[in-house]
């Protein structure tokens, strides 16, 4: 509800005032009455009033006084002058000290004043609203870590909120006034009009190198170009970059030593594999060779416990050969470069089925291909090694009595394609899925299925090498479903 102070010295004047201030604002008005200067001065101290409405001629003063007494304690407040003793020379003097408007009494000008009266509460209003806004985010500039400034094209500071001071290490504006911005800030780049500008700059100062981010465009007002711009201390950035660059090139040396041991390693691997394959197996050589002499030349004059032995010592030099070549090639699937292209399974499944046509007879073993099977992206030697492992096991791990089955058949999704080969054997426990994948990892001894124990280890690593992943499902006694999933040719 407004308060008005109400300042005539005539009764009858008050009462018409007082009359067209409540029609215009019906119950929303205060009307506080001042006929003497005692009444006045305690209305002053109170401060309860958001416009003020006088006369100038009073028993007492003149209203100029009184402007001049209210403009000095309330300078915001609104005054009226409604007087009929004034003149043009009184009106352009109040004005000249903050007065808001000036109304001379007659019958007529009653209804403008209740209009004048409620113009200047409403922009009274705006004005403080205004001002609380400014305030507000004015402290909010205060507050933030950020400096906020304008400035002249010559680098003279107008304006700097308190970070802008404290980034700069100054304490007062008029400090702030005396750099010269522009060696400051632009010594490479002036703005430019209507365009912003971002840069890092460095600022040597007594503490030691500090970063700021200078954001700063240039802009127009009045015809006057303004830089308006913001600061932001990014010291601890760019400390931050720094100690990182230096990691990155400590970590870059140690992977390029880590890289040469390596390869130190695999070529040390190489040298190796070549000496296995030519020294260790000549000697089996020998062994399998002069123990089948033995038995062609000799077996007449052997008993059938020597000639036992004699197989014995065949057959295990025939299992460290192969175990032997095993090695050597999952030693190439893990250091050999392969090179990745379309590889059509169908033509893998077929090639491997053919090779493969001789122990798949002596098992009486049935195959099953599920509809087409797709291309993907793999190595093509390595495929062979992986399906020809897969169906290989496939029909060895099977009851005495029972004929193995196989089924394989593809899953296709955008990306990859799951390779499934399905049997009937005699399964895997679940706790065993991932053991089964391991070098020499055997669930079963080499009597009952003979075998090196390297083949699901070789599938697994030429898989890995394929960008691709293999794994089982399978129940104890009811057969295992092997799954191999490579990328599709999609994605190349």
């Amino acid at each position: 509800m407004p308060h008005i102070l109400l300042i005539d010295d005539n009764p009858d004047d008050r009462l018409l005032v007082r009359r067209e201030l409540e029609r215009e604002f019906s119950s929303e008005l205060q009307v506080t009455e001042i006929a003497d200067e005692s009444q006045l001065e305690n209305a002053l101290k109170i401060d309860k009033f958001d416009l003020v409405i006088t006369d100038y001629q009073l028993c007492w003063t003149n209203g100029l006084r009184v402007l001049l007494a209210l403009k000095s304690h309330y300078p915001n407040c609104p005054v009226i002058m409604f007087t009929s003793t004034g003149n043009e020379e009184i009106a352009v003097e109040a004005m000249k000290n903050g007065l808001d408007d000036y109304i001379i009494k007659s019958q007529k000008h009653y209804l403008r004043l209740a209009l004048a009266v409620r113009s200047n509460l409403a922009r009274a209003k705006a004005e403080y609203q205004v001002s609380r806004l400014e305030n507000r985010l004015q402290s909010l500039l205060n507050k933030l870590n950020v400096g906020v400034f304008r400035c002249t094209v010559e680098g003279r500071l107008l304006e700097g909120n308190n970070a802008f001071l404290r980034l700069l290490n100054l304490e007062t504006i008029a400090q702030a006034q005396m750099l010269d911005l522009r060696e400051l800030f632009w010594q490479r780049q002036n703005p430019s009009q209507q365009q912003s500008h971002s840069s890092e700059i460095p600022l040597h100062q007594e503490n030691g190198l500090k970063w700021i981010k200078l954001s700063q465009a240039l802009i127009t007002t009045e015809d006057e170009p303004i830089i308006e711009g913001l600061i932001e201390d990014i010291t601890e950035r760019k400390e931050a970059e720094t100690a990182l660059q230096k990691l990155n090139e400590k970590l870059e040396v140690r992977v390029q030593q880590r890289t040469s041991d390596l390869e130190d390693v695999i070529e040390q691997l190489k040298m190796f594999a070549d000496s296995i394959s030519h020294d260790l197996r000549a000697p089996l050589r020998s062994i399998q060779g002069f123990a089948e002499a033995l038995l062609e030349d000799y077996i007449s004059a052997l008993d059938p416990k020597a000639q036992n032995y004699l197989q014995r010592i065949i057959a295990a030099a025939e299992l460290t050969n192969t175990l032997i070549e095993n090695l050597l090639e999952y030693s190439k699937i893990s250091r050999t470069e392969l090179q990745l292209e379309p590889v059509d399974i169908n033509i893998i499944v077929a090639q491997v089925i053919a090779q493969m046509e001789e122990e798949l007879r002596q098992k009486q073993a049935e195959v099953f291909v599920i509809d087409s099977l797709p291309t993907v992206v793999a190595h093509h030697t390595t495929c062979l090694q992986i399906v020809t492992n897969l169906l290989s096991n496939a029909i060895k791990f099977v009851a005495p009595d029972v004929k193995p089955k196989v089924v394989i058949r593809a899953e296709t999704n955008q990306d990859f394609f799951t390779l499934w080969i399905e049997d009937n054997g005699i399964g895997i426990k679940p706790e065993y899925y991932n053991k089964i994948f391991g070098v020499f990892e055997r669930l079963h001894g080499v009597e009952s299925y003979p075998g090196t124990g390297i083949g699901l280890a070789m599938v697994r690593k030429g898989v890995e090498r394929m960008g691709g992943e293999v794994g089982v499902e399978s129940e104890l006694g009811n057969g295992s479903r092997f799954w191999v999933k490579l990328p599709s040719i999609q994605i190349i």
